[in-house]
């Protein structure tokens, strides 16, 4: 053989192998199905990702209206963090589920703090959180 032949060759292989990664790539991001797309939040490697925070209505008071993609922590219940567990890692923002109740106790990876209604947070893989004082909604 030649080393021109030999050359084409090996082009040619690197270019199947190149075609079939960018397949595999494009396949695997069109299977994601549509239920990742959540009211303007999107959720990319088990990472939620909100594209708008609309925590005040319009009139500037508190938006606390379960929305579809919000979550709601029942008051002493724990929920695992990541993508195989029951939330989401990404930033949330906090919301008492009860208007007369301005802070919430919160265990987050073990540590016991009080979260102020609209204060955010971040949730990362791995964490355990509960609602302790109330019931919280996190969007």
């Amino acid at each position: 053989m030649v080393w021109s032949e030999i050359a084409l060759i090996c082009v040619s292989i690197i270019l199947v192998i190149v075609i079939i990664a960018w397949f595999i790539s494009t396949r695997k991001k069109s299977s994601q199905s549509k239920e990742h797309l959540v009211d303007d939040c999107e959720i990319i490697d088990g990472v939620k990702y909100t594209k708008n925070f609309d925590t005040i209505g319009k009139n500037g008071n508190a938006n606390v209206t379960l929305k579809k993609g919000d979550i709601m922590l029942e008051r002493g219940k724990e929920y695992k963090v990541g993508e195989k567990g029951d939330i989401l890692a990404g930033k949330y923002t906090v919301l008492t589920a009860d208007e007369n109740i301005s802070s919430v106790n919160m265990r987050i990876g073990g540590l016991v703090r009080d979260y102020k209604h609209f204060s955010s947070i971040v949730l990362t893989d791995g964490d355990i959180i509960s609602a302790l004082s109330a019931n919280v909604i996190l969007r």
